[in-house]
């Protein structure tokens, strides 16, 4: 098969375990996108915490955010289709999570905000790794209920909501409530969940830049590592795991390269789309 596009999951796929992009993968990215073919970004994170990887790899034009709800051409940060989170499914979670020790992160056109206090201390909710991208990418709000505030707002476009919590017991109940709404709800993180609407994932995305560029699915590949990667690992042609995975995403996936800071994503641009 002649693949003509490859779109790489970022946290734990593109990005080491650093949270950088290993010069590998950008000479790799480089070397494909000069043969003609097509590389995408698809990611939980928001356009504008895509953004930010734009000196690295400049040539990437398009990438699937915020979990398959927006596709947004990077060359010229314009979100190209979006979709919001029900207002209902976002007033039931809330409600449900009233009393927990939680942490919220809203995704709203592009960019996202998060509590001050929550993410000063956000290793609580195992995201210590994050609390410099929280600082300097979002928007800060001054309390969690300023932040709760913010994403029930009917005039705030929310395409993406997560929620962070400090044990399974409290996001198993947030889940519990959503029974009913017309939402996707992945597991992420230790104790995170991730909220879309329910016709958005990241495979849909996939399918969606790849209807936009006019390439065939079968001629498509996915490369993932987690639970939220496991829609477009099943709707690309060739799904391929790197090498730290979880195994849901070992199972979903038709072949296994090297892990995230040992050059799997060069070996999957070499092997599969120029092999």
């Amino acid at each position: 098969m002649a693949y003509q596009l490859i779109a790489f999951d970022m946290d734990g796929t593109l990005l080491d375990s650093k949270k950088d992009v290993l010069p590998s993968s950008v000479a790799a990215i480089d070397e494909a996108l000069a043969a003609g073919k097509n590389v995408a970004i698809a990611s939980g994170r928001c356009p504008k915490m895509v953004l930010m990887y734009r000196n690295v790899i400049p040539h990437v034009r398009y990438a699937i955010c915020s979990a398959g709800a927006a596709i947004v051409d990077l060359f010229e940060a314009k979100t190209l289709e979006t979709t919001e989170v029900p207002a209902t499914a976002l007033q039931k979670v809330m409600a449900a999570s009233h009393g927990m020790d939680m942490f919220i992160e809203t995704t709203c056109d592009g960019g996202f905000i998060v509590p001050g206090p929550e993410m000063e201390h956000c290793e609580r909710y195992s995201l210590g790794v994050y609390k410099s991208l929280y600082r300097e990418q979002g928007t800060v709000l001054d309390s969690a209920d300023a932040a709760e505030a913010f994403t029930l707002d009917p005039a705030h476009r929310i395409q993406k909501l997560n929620l962070h919590y400090t044990c399974n017991e409290d996001r198993d109940a947030a889940v519990a409530s959503l029974a009913g709404e017309d939402v996707n709800v992945v597991y992420c993180e230790k104790h995170s969940i991730e909220i879309t609407h329910a016709s958005v994932t990241k495979g849909t995305g996939l399918l969606a830049l790849a209807a936009q560029l006019g390439i065939p699915t079968e001629q498509t590949i996915a490369v993932g590592d987690a639970d939220n990667d496991l829609s477009m690992l099943r709707a690309a042609g060739l799904a391929v795991a790197m090498g730290n995975a979880n195994e849901n995403a070992r199972q979903a996936a038709d072949v296994t390269v090297a892990d995230n800071d040992h050059g799997g994503c060069a070996e999957a641009i070499h092997r599969f789309l120029l092999g």
